[in-house]
């Protein structure tokens, strides 16, 4: 048997010439005032719940498209690209994201059942549903016949994966068995400017997320020893959770310097708070054997608030021009986002617990303690002589949101590089897109030691209840998220744009 170990307490296409330059440099300066404090105030990036960005376009570039976004994704990337749109259009895109996960749990330095019921709780276990196919986009914009505004109406998903599934006896088991999160944003944007010289956009967005399920498996024991690995009262807790539509709004600017070179910023101007509501349900794992009654959670409530938080993206694009026409370009992006505002999942629960006998269910507090993320992106875009098609590629890198030891299978935002490509084909009114990205992640390892998230014991909760055999030790509580983290994704997308 190995000695028991005292771990730490739990804590919680073809345009006009450019503007003479004295009104290029005014513009300019205006766009920078407006939009870089913002950039120097949230320094973060696209890492957290998202992977990538939407629209077959800007994937097959690397993500980087915060200049040109001259398609009706823009009203994602930066609304001021609508204005390069003329008449009415129609587009479709999809996203289909696949979360490639394997967790592997570490030996526990606590004591435990030398054979867990014949199992092998640190061997590795997958995401047995990696791919997440519910990410759609459709936009509709016209310039209702002016010459210096567009107008937008669309819906989407983030780019991400909303759904995991895992083996119930896995040594993930405590931190997740299962996963189903639906969320869409409902948008309607503008675009003023002179459509080929300078622009302002803004998109006003309400985000709704429509459902959020979440199981794990909790140690429904009154008291005792710690098990680390199984416990003969473990239970599979669910909680279910919608939350009413909250606002948010994207902001941006695009401005041609000369013939060459533009630049453009866009962001996040106002963090979406969604507080979630539903409920929690109970039910037996493999080894427990409560009755129904006993499952029950009496009158209960769930609460659960999420965030997503205020973004910044900056670029420069330079178009390589033969005569009037862009023959390629390439474009360098940076892009910040405020993950740092994901401190914890705070679960307050209410309702009776009736496993043994009736107990108050206890709030839960997950610490995530996220960091702000920083990314560079670059893509470019060739234009092939004599044909409708357009070859692109891409790359971008990027930092995780999850620090060392915070680690988690739901959302695994480590350090990234990603690299893309894709095809564009242009035939009269319709246009169409085709896009690829794989994206690479770090390796995590997190040992037991130094590990931050813990097994959840809702009846008898640590450190209170969780004392050794002689009554000397007192346990933080077993620790959930120690292993090793071996993760990567894949990004297929479509796009369709058809011109009135």
């Amino acid at each position: 048997m190995v000695k028991p170990l005292q771990l730490a307490p739990f804590r919680a296409r073809e345009r006009a010439k450019a503007p003479p330059m004295h009104h290029r440099l005014r513009i300019a300066a205006g766009l920078c005032l407006a939009l870089c404090p913002f950039a120097l105030n949230h320094a973060a990036l696209a890492g957290g719940f998202e992977v990538g960005e939407n629209g077959s376009f800007a994937v097959s570039r690397g993500a980087a498209f915060t200049v040109r976004a001259d398609d009706l994704t823009a009203i994602s990337h930066n609304p001021a690209g609508l204005i390069h749109l003329r008449g009415t259009s129609i587009q479709l895109s999809h996203n289909t994201v696949g979360a490639h996960l394997q967790f592997t749990r570490s030996p526990t330095l606590l004591a435990h059942d030398p054979n867990p019921a014949g199992t092998d709780p640190t061997a590795p276990v997958q995401n047995q549903s990696p791919w997440f196919a519910l990410g759609g986009m459709g936009i509709v914009a016209s310039d209702l016949g002016t010459k210096d505004f567009v107008f937008a109406l669309g819906m989407y998903g983030p780019s991400a994966s909303g759904s995991q599934s895992w083996a119930k006896d896995g040594g993930q088991r405590y931190m997740l068995t299962s996963m189903d999160v639906l969320m869409v944003y409902y948008s309607a944007a503008i675009a003023w400017g002179k459509r080929d010289h300078y622009s302002l956009g803004l998109t006003l967005q309400l985000a709704h997320e429509l459902t959020t399920k979440l199981s794990l498996m909790v140690d429904g024991t009154t008291g005792g020893a710690i098990a680390p690995y199984y416990s003969p009262t473990d239970v599979e807790s669910t909680i279910h959770l919608s939350a009413k539509p909250a606002p948010t709004a994207i902001a941006g600017g695009w401005y041609r310097l000369n013939d060459n070179w533009e630049l453009g910023a866009s962001g996040r101007v106002m963090p979406a708070y969604m507080h979630g509501t539903g409920n929690i349900t109970l039910a037996n794992s493999a080894r427990s054997g409560f009755t129904a009654k006993q499952l029950e959670v009496k009158d209960n409530t769930a609460a659960l608030n999420l965030i997503i938080p205020p973004t910044a993206k900056v670029g420069v694009r330079y178009r390589g021009m033969d005569g009037a026409t862009e023959r390629w370009d390439l474009e360098l992006n940076f892009v910040y986002e405020a993950w740092s505002m994901m401190t914890a999942y705070d679960l307050n629960l209410t309702g009776k617990i009736q496993l043994f006998a009736s107990a108050d269910a206890p709030n839960v507090i997950i610490a995530r303690n996220w960091k702000d993320t920083l990314a560079v992106r670059l893509g470019g875009t060739y234009n092939l002589p004599n044909l409708p098609l357009s070859l692109s590629a891409g790359a971008y890198g990027e930092t995780g949101a999850v620090p060392q030891n915070y680690e988690y299978i739901d959302f695994p935002s480590y350090n990234r590089l990603g690299l893309s490509g894709g095809v564009q084909g242009h035939f009269g009114v319709v246009e169409g897109s085709l896009g690829y990205m794989h994206v690479f992640q770090e390796d995590r390892t997190t040992s037991e030691l130094t590990a931050k998230i813990y097994q959840q014991r809702p009846v008898a909760p640590c450190p209170a209840q969780c004392t050794s055999a002689d009554g000397k030790v007192q346990y933080a509580g077993a620790p959930s998220n120690s292993g090793t983290y071996q993760t990567s994704f894949d990004i297929i997308s479509v796009s369709a744009q058809y011109k009135f």
